[in-house]
């Protein structure tokens, strides 16, 4: 049988010159011609430009000429352009709308008002993005976590995932999930008193999100909370990276990466907080981080070398919960 011989594959951009063989080629986007570099072949040449068409020499003229709007937010109602029906009493011109025009126009709004809930779960959207905008400017979110947030939530919506559940624990869970994602967490205990949901309904909330939408959330890292635990508690950039070096030093420790990632920087901030001789109790820094203070005791004796290298200016090192060492 005959065989017919492969297609050659078809290459979008020239990345060799068929002169010289060299792959220095450079783009002249002002005369739309691909250059070599070494022995100056013009390789192509009338390339299409995809820039506009207009030139603009000033940010305002630049503002003024563009045609493109803002970027898509997903925590926005409508995804394209929507008829907005307002509730007046006047036409354009002034002139007083008839009872029975401003019946029609009630129908109207209404009817346009239902038409985007079509798909599903855009019912609860807008109390959704504002249970969002609430948490997110009670807990000082940036704009990237907040749209992470609202795109969970938004699929979390579609899901139905909202039955049987109230919309602040979706929104905590997603809020939860988005803040992690980002490599900024936040600890549940925040979360409960911002929202006012109890920690166990965040918490199912968020595993129904990990199962339903196969989210792909990293382990949050003791590392990530120092620096806003530092903040709070009004400590330097020194104890900061004092903190952050204990903590290197104990991440080869096999046996630490199970506990809770809030409690260990705790315990690491207030070591560093010693050893740079800006003390805080552990009362305070217990509360900032949303553990016990038995937690933060407990920590401690897996940093009993970093306890023995301390020179504390004033006080006395704390003392281990149990013993440190393996029973013989």
């Amino acid at each position: 049988m005959p065989t017919t011989a492969p297609a050659d594959p078809i290459v979008e951009e020239d990345r060799v010159c068929p002169e010289c063989g060299s792959e220095h080629l450079v783009r002249d986007y002002a005369r739309g011609e691909l250059v070599c570099d070494s022995c100056g072949l013009v390789i192509s040449e009338s390339a299409i430009d995809e820039g506009p068409e207009w030139a603009a020499y000033s940010v305002e003229e630049n503002d003024r000429l563009a045609r493109t709007g803002a970027p898509r937010s997903y925590v926005a109602g409508a995804s394209g352009l929507t008829t907005v029906i307002p509730l007046a009493n006047k036409d354009a011109r002034g002139n007083t709308i008839p009872l029975r025009e401003r019946e029609k126009f009630y129908r109207m709004r209404k009817l346009q008002r239902h038409s985007g809930h079509s798909r599903p779960g855009e019912r609860s959207l807008p109390e959704t993005i504002r249970s969002l905008d609430r948490v997110a400017s009670l807990m000082g979110l940036p704009r990237p976590v907040k749209d992470e947030a609202g795109f969970i939530s938004r699929k979390a919506l579609e899901r139905g995932l909202v039955r049987g559940r109230s919309i602040e624990a979706i929104v905590a869970a997603a809020v939860y999930a988005a803040c992690r994602i980002d490599g900024v967490p936040r600890t549940l205990d925040e979360l409960q008193q911002v929202t006012g949901v109890r920690k166990k309904t965040i918490g199912k909330a968020y595993g129904a999100l990990l199962r339903a939408l196969t989210l792909r959330v990293p382990p949050s890292r003791p590392s990530d909370y120092v620096s806003r635990f530092c903040s709070r508690l009004g400590l330097s950039n020194t104890v900061e990276a004092e903190a952050h070096k204990i903590l290197k030093e104990l991440e080869k420790i096999e046996s630490s990466m199970s506990l809770s990632p809030a409690g260990t920087a705790a315990a690491a901030i207030y070591l560093a907080s010693l050893a740079c001789g800006e003390r805080r109790p552990q009362k305070a820094i217990a509360k900032i981080a949303g553990v016990s203070e038995v937690t933060l005791r407990n920590r401690f004796q897996f940093m009993e070398g970093f306890m023995q290298q301390l020179v504390l200016p004033r006080g006395r090192a704390p003392k281990l919960s149990g013993p440190a060492g393996p029973a013989d």
